[in-house]
């Protein structure tokens, strides 16, 4: 029997932001030279890395960028050396079932949305969670299905702009959530994530992270004190996150992270989760129960107790485990007793980075650790 079940692991942690700099260095290596769009729209391959590093970026008025997805669907991470100036459009936005760069799928008409803020089957919204400092960035969580009539829309997705000088939007900017809509109605997946960062910035456009009614995503601007400013034709929802520069834009080895290592012994590889519909771990028919999901930690207090919670089953027992190691390096193991994980070919919806308090995909498993501090959602 092959059943498929999604994951879900949360982490909640207190984070001290670094140092704050005066003179902000965006990283760009300018690789991809500058990004000219000269045509009506242009779709941009995202590597595998999610990460574009670009000299300068010019968007005139009438045109789009848009990304073509890398195999795990990361979020855009747009650098550049020199000015960044968006006068058409930048769309990371959900289309239907299917999520923006870095969101999450919504749920087929049987199951609940993807992500960490999944909308609960049978007819939720997703909702946005993630860390307020947009570092790791986290998209929009996909909305629940419709029994016997429809899909939940996708997340809208997630992008970081850096600039070592100037960021100018005076067009669109928009990592909107989606509903597939029918005359059954249809959920919504959120809104996802934008963060822009540079020594300048000035907003004089349009920039949402929209969802339904009220399942938003986040903005956040970061710019020096005096170097952030607002046209009054400017449109911004939701309301923004304003603060001065974190030069941290690209998640590192001193961020803190979460994952699932194994189930029932067999390995999780670090790719899993990037589609719906695919297996990621194939659990054999004689494996008993209980059944071991074992976690791994890197900086995380040793002694943080991990619980989890499997979606859409009624009537599971599970044992929590308890990080055993050092506050850069530990892990731990979790058991879970049900006949259904043990014969079941396994899911995993997302498998990346969870830090500060963000709460990332990685099985229908929900790893608690204590009250989320840097969360919204």
């Amino acid at each position: 029997m092959r059943k498929s079940l999604f994951w879900f692991l949360t982490l909640a942690l207190s984070t001290v932001s670094p140092a704050l700099g005066q003179t902000f260095n965006s990283g760009s290596t300018g690789a991809d030279g500058a990004l000219n769009v000269t045509g009506r729209c242009t779709e941009v391959p995202l590597p595998p890395s999610g990460v574009l590093n670009y000299t300068t970026v010019d968007i005139p008025g009438g045109a789009c960028v848009v990304f073509t997805p890398n195999l795990q669907n990361t979020p855009v991470v747009m650098l550049a050396a020199g000015d960044v100036t968006i006068a058409g459009s930048v769309f990371v936005n959900g289309a239907g079932r299917v999520p923006g760069p870095g969101g999450f799928f919504g749920g087929d008409s049987s199951t609940a949305g993807f992500g960490p803020g999944g909308g609960q089957f049978p007819s939720g919204s997703g909702t946005w969670v993630g860390p307020l400092s947009l570092v790791p960035i986290v998209g929009g969580s996909g909305g629940a299905g419709i029994t016997g009539c429809i899909d939940g829309g996708g997340g809208g997705g997630a992008i970081v702009i850096a600039s070592s000088t100037s960021i100018r939007v005076s067009g669109t900017l928009s990592a909107d959530g989606a509903s597939v809509g029918s005359g059954c109605g249809g959920s919504f997946g959120s809104g996802g994530a934008i963060r822009l960062v540079a020594n300048s910035v000035a907003i004089s456009g349009s920039i949402s992270a929209r969802g339904g009614s009220s399942n938003h995503g986040v903005i956040r601007l970061e710019a020096p004190s005096g170097q952030l400013s607002f046209a009054g034709t400017a449109v911004l929802v939701p309301a923004v996150v304003v603060s001065t520069i974190n030069p941290r834009i690209l998640s590192d080895p001193t961020t803190a992270a979460l994952t699932i290592a194994s189930v029932g012994g067999v390995p999780v590889l670090s790719y899993s989760g990037s589609r719906p519909g695919v297996a990621d771990v194939l659990l054999p028919r004689q494996l008993t129960d209980p059944i071991s999901v074992v976690v791994q930690a890197r900086n995380i207090q040793a002694g943080t107790q991990v619980n989890m919670n499997v979606s859409g089953s009624t009537g599971a027992t599970f044992t929590p485990g308890t990080l055993a190691g050092n506050d850069q390096t530990s892990s731990a193991t979790l058991t879970r007793d049900t006949v259904l994980l043990s014969r079941s070919a396994t899911k995993m919806s997302r498998l990346p980075l969870v830090s500060s308090g963000t709460r990332l995909v990685a099985s229908d498993v929900k790893a608690t650790t204590a009250p989320l501090s840097d969360t919204a959602g």
